[in-house]
């Protein structure tokens, strides 16, 4: 199953990895389904949360690309390469850095490489509903 930004989940505990595979639209569906999840006798309390995409967190440090160009070139031809691409303006230097992470971007979908994996916001902690009245008495 999929996730999509926005959705809610639940878990266990409220760091860590949220494995449990479930998404839903709203935050409510998550506690149902967590409540069906868990067994009160076992689980005392459990937490729900939304998922946030990190792809759209992705960008290449086109300062870092420049570095190792410039490196490259140095250690090609030595001094004459010093201060190779040190100037370069800073509206131009934004431009490379869009047009670099866009190409990443592409790239890593073309490929698969897109993170399977997501952030959780909005953690709550929710306690298990006891049945207090217990009918054997």
């Amino acid at each position: 199953m999929t996730f999509k930004n926005g959705q809610w989940t639940f878990n266990d505990v409220s760091d860590g990895v949220w494995g449990i595979g479930e998404y839903f639209d709203l935050k409510e569906q998550a506690i149902e389904a967590a409540k069906e999840y868990y067994s009160p006798e076992d689980q005392k309390e459990f937490y729900v949360g939304q998922i946030c995409e990190i792809s759209n967190s992705i960008t290449v440090d086109s300062e870092g690309v420049l570095d190792d160009i410039a490196s490259s070139i140095y250690d090609e031809v030595g001094e004459a390469a010093e201060d190779y691409l040190n100037y370069v303006k800073r509206e131009e230097w934004e431009i490379l850095n869009e047009r670099l992470t866009q190409v990443v971007r592409e790239w890593m979908k073309e490929f698969g490489y897109e993170p399977s994996f997501f952030k959780i916001e909005n953690t709550e902690k929710i306690e298990m509903d006891m049945d207090l009245s217990d009918k054997s008495k």
